[in-house]
């Protein structure tokens, strides 16, 4: 699973760190891996990606964060909760 987001925005603080400790409950509940990459820190990951420069390119930030699970998009521009992560994760992740 991985997150492109941009934290330390001043409007989603809470939200970041609702999904950032959804994201660590998950990995200690579940054994997934997750990856989050940063807009500020991690320029070439939203670069390399064509999804995430198509995104960045036509919404900006407001198009974050942008959540893969298994190389598939799967949440966009909204801060899911944790049961929607693992409803996520049930329908796309690899023996989940």
């Amino acid at each position: 699973m991985a997150c492109a987001c941009t934290p330390g925005s001043p409007a989603g603080d809470r939200k970041t760190q609702r999904l950032q400790d959804a994201l660590l409950e998950l990995q200690n509940d579940f054994n997934v891996s997750c990856m989050v990459y940063a807009l500020n820190m991690h320029l070439q990951q939203f670069r390399s990606r064509p999804e995430l420069a198509g995104i960045l390119q036509n919404q900006g930030k407001k198009g974050l964060p942008v959540i893969f699970i298994n190389d598939r998009l799967c949440f966009q521009g909204e801060y899911p909760d944790r049961a929607q992560l693992e409803e996520a994760l049930k329908k796309y992740g690899d023996n989940f």
